[in-house]
């Protein structure tokens, strides 16, 4: 047993927690500019724009299962996960590059083509990185203590990397669309610069850091059950429902704001502005939220904000049209918004132990799989949403200034889709069944699992231990 306490020193942490300047930082940036740079920057038609991410996400549904399962199988010197987060981060600067490189001088069609195939370069790397570094998060330590405090300090880092990487982005958009700068120094600091910026500590955390859990002598096939099959326990479910509403409900808003500052507001907004009240109350909140955490079950942290959030939205829906009422309810908005937003990946860990208590397989490639696939298919989803919006509501992005039922089309499909998600994440946070204390019920008999000493459990005990596997699973 003295064997797997091993521990992780500060520098570890530190490295595995910088890592994920771009899971927080990358996607956030995808959302705030991706979409904005197909349709007003090489003018490319918003519907064939949502069509480039419905082709990435039919890619996603095979690859993320795919990852998640060849990561569980492998078996090298430097572990299951740091391979791929190492051969990731070196293509990540590539993919990168490739993604925003401005080609306005092609065709309509050769756009699309070129769009299509290396944002399907782009999503694999993505993936590579994203299910590896999420399963390493639940490998890293055996102790349970030590890696929450470890993703906690990753819950940091990814904060400020989305904050760093939806501020930094939008001023350097609001400075192009001034013209202070021109196409190739936006592409110069966006594609090739945030894309070195990423990939650097990737490539430090698979250097530096080490996977502690046991590695299962049995190996999976990839097969589509061994995906889901971690679906068949509640915990799980329940936190995938969670995440992916959150994440819808942040990247509805990282799309559209960059649409509704530039022709919704009178006088135009700032897009530097909006993303700074929503992630600058994030960071304010995040000492609260990470005391709470100490004290309370993270699933109640995780809705207590969420009807002054859905108040705030509606009020949104009603005003937005007036920019400092818009920059107010934002501002509610975030605040209400920062527990769920704060939350789903401590629970991460949580659900894989459940998992490996009621199965006896420890998937940690598949749940992060999983999870990855909902994120990035709420990307997907959102840019394929706007982009049927834009085209059903006469946006023109040549006109100054777009027609009512654009302007009406953007704001309310902002606010309306984030209440509708809001409201499920509540829901499904209200059923959360990982408590504290079943956490540490998990952990006991867990160990106890592990040691093969589930026959000597006393009858009280043995009782306790089914009557959890009953809450735990189907």
């Amino acid at each position: 047993m003295e064997k797997k306490q091993r521990t992780m020193n500060k520098g570890e942490k530190g490295f595995f927690a910088l890592a994920d300047i771009y899971g927080g930082g990358g996607q956030a940036m995808i959302g705030v500019l991706y979409f904005f740079f197909l349709t007003d920057i090489i003018a490319l038609k918003p519907v064939l724009a949502g069509i480039v991410t419905l082709i990435s996400e039919i890619w996603d549904a095979i690859s993320d299962p795919l990852m998640g399962v060849l990561g569980d199988n492998t078996k090298t010197k430097m572990g299951r996960r740091r391979p791929y987060v190492l051969l990731g981060g070196c293509l990540l600067p590539i993919a990168f590059s490739l993604i925003f490189l401005p080609v306005n001088e092609l065709s309509e069609t050769m756009k699309f083509i070129y769009c299509a195939v290396t944002y399907l370069f782009y999503n694999t790397v993505s993936t590579m990185i994203n299910v590896s570094y999420s399963s390493l998060s639940s490998e890293i330590s055996t102790v349970s203590e030590e890696r929450d405090s470890a993703n906690v300090m990753r819950l940091v880092v990814s904060t400020v990397g989305a904050a760093l990487c939806t501020l930094l982005p939008s001023v350097v958009l609001d400075m192009y669309r001034s013209g202070s700068i021109d196409l190739t120094t936006l592409y110069l600091v966006v594609g090739v610069g945030f894309g070195c910026m990423f990939a650097v500590p990737v490539i430090l955390c698979a250097v530096f850091v080490r996977e502690r859990v046991e590695v299962p002598q049995t190996k999976q096939k990839f097969d589509l059950r061994e995906f889901i099959e971690p679906l068949k326990i509640r915990p799980f479910r329940q936190l995938v429902g969670m995440y992916l509403s959150q994440a819808l409900c942040m990247d509805v808003f990282s799309t559209g704001v960059a649409l509704f500052a530039s022709y919704v507001t009178t006088p135009k907004g700032s897009v530097t502005l909006f993303l700074g009240i929503f992630i600058g109350v994030q960071l304010l909140a995040f000492p609260i939220v990470n005391l709470l955490i100490k004290k309370l079950d993270i699933n109640k942290i995780y809705r207590f904000g969420l009807p002054l959030s859905i108040v705030a939205l509606v009020f949104f829906a009603l005003l937005g049209s007036n920019l400092t009422l818009a920059y107010i309810c934002v501002f509610f908005v975030a605040l209400g918004f920062a527990g769920a937003q704060l939350t789903s990946w401590i629970m991460f860990p949580h659900t894989v132990d459940a998992g490996e208590l009621v199965s006896g397989k420890r998937q940690s490639g598949c749940c992060s799989a999983m999870m990855t696939f909902a994120r990035k298919s709420s990307s997907a989803l959102v840019i394929f949403l706007f982009s049927l919006v834009l085209e059903f509501t006469g946006y023109n992005e040549a006109l100054e200034v777009q027609n009512l039922s654009a302007q009406l089309g953007i704001k309310y499909t902002m606010a309306f889709t984030c209440i509708v998600f809001m409201i499920l994440g509540f829901i499904m946070a209200k059923r959360y069944v990982l408590s504290r204390g079943m956490n540490e019920k998990i952990q006991k008999y867990l160990t106890v699992k592990r040691e093969q000493k589930l026959d000597t459990l006393s009858a009280s005990d043995k009782k306790e231990y089914e009557e959890l596997l009953s809450q735990l699973g189907a």
